[in-house]
């Protein structure tokens, strides 16, 4: 039995003081009210005195709550809801496409109540907005960066859940606001990896496939890959994608390296747009169409990918699937190599050479 039920038995009875009355039936009257109230208002004094209290539940943050509460947690002003919607549309990872722009809105909204992981987040956002140059985008995060470990973003992450420990890998990974350290970045992810974060899942396959602060194993990166994938990380798929495609970790199979560059791709990845791209343009595992190629690789070309932008001025200088097209191609050239792809930037020289 609960205190309070031990304190208001007539309630747990049915007293009638707690009843509706029947059809014809007579409230109480005033004496018996007047009566029973003092007994009443004894109980609540008790109780007040014991602490016992009406059971309220304790408030969600935001990191305990189901992704699909997010959107409402966020429009209602929770920063770290905004935060944790701007990472999830970055990486296209807790039921939501990549969408770099709308990443960068909820992490401004995020940053600008002051929040650590949103402040990061909206450094983050800068330092990958891939369609502006490296040394420009560096310097507009840098603040960002600094200002997310001055509110507190180091010590939180490394107390918090999933989403803010795989952030915090990301940060030494990259020496965002801090020394790089792979080894730290590792241990990060591990943690996240644990609590079913996909995205620090993703990140420790591409630690085993390029050996960086774990030894070198492509089959241990294609498991991370694939559970990644499982839990609906949009890159992850390119990157099985591209496995599969060059029989990295896994048996080479160009009909599933089409299939997981299509479901990216689907999903707003702009490797798994390459990648299905590059197939078409190849004839590898579907059959030639350097036409739907090139879709694609317009596609890949304007969410940043300076690959892709390369590999359309190769399409217009040589004519797949375009027709040919010197000024385009150095157009493309230009913007790609303006990211810094040295490949369009030699391709840029020799074109403008044989004018």
């Amino acid at each position: 039995m609960k205190p309070i039920e031990l304190l208001f038995p007539a309630h747990r009875s049915g007293h009638r003081l707690f009843q509706r009355p029947s059809p014809g039936q007579q409230f109480p009257s005033s004496q018996s009210v007047m009566k029973t109230l003092p007994r009443l208002l004894a109980a609540v004094s008790i109780a007040a005195a014991m602490g016992v209290r009406a059971e309220n539940p304790a408030k969600v943050t935001a990191d305990q709550a189901p992704p699909a509460q997010w959107p409402a947690m966020a429009e209602a002003g929770d920063p770290l809801a905004q935060a944790l919607l701007a990472r999830a549309y970055f990486y296209g990872t807790d039921g939501m496409d990549v969408n770099p722009k709308t990443a960068d809105a909820w992490a401004r909204r995020s940053a600008g109540q002051n929040h650590p992981l949103g402040l990061f987040l909206r450094g983050w956002c800068c330092y990958f907005d891939l369609l502006r140059p490296e040394a420009e985008r560096e310097q507009e995060a840098k603040p960002f960066f600094e200002q997310a470990l001055a509110a507190g973003f180091e010590k939180q992450a490394g107390q918090g859940g999933r989403q803010w420990l795989a952030m915090l890998g990301l940060a030494h990974g990259r020496g965002c606001g801090m020394s790089e350290n792979r080894e730290e970045a590792v241990k990060c992810w591990r943690k996240a990896a644990d609590l079913g974060d996909p995205n620090a899942m993703a990140s420790l396959g591409v630690g085993c496939q390029l050996g960086t602060g774990v030894p070198k194993d492509e089959a241990a990166a294609f498991q991370w890959y694939r559970k990644a994938a499982a839990l609906g990380e949009a890159n992850a798929m390119a990157f099985i994608g591209n496995c599969y495609r060059f029989g990295i970790g896994v048996e080479k199979n160009e009909a599933a390296a089409v299939e997981w560059n299509r479901k990216a791709a689907d999903r707003g990845s702009y490797a798994g747009m390459f990648g299905l791209a590059d197939c078409y343009l190849q004839g590898t595992g579907v059959p030639k169409d350097e036409a739907e190629g090139v879709k694609w690789l317009l596609k890949a070309a304007d969410a940043g990918d300076c690959a892709a932008m390369a590999k359309l001025g190769d399409c217009y200088q040589d004519g797949r699937g375009v027709k040919t097209d010197k000024a385009a191609a150095a157009n493309w050239y230009r913007k790609a190599a303006a990211l810094g792809n040295t490949h369009a930037k030699r391709a840029l020289e020799e074109l403008e050479a044989a004018k």
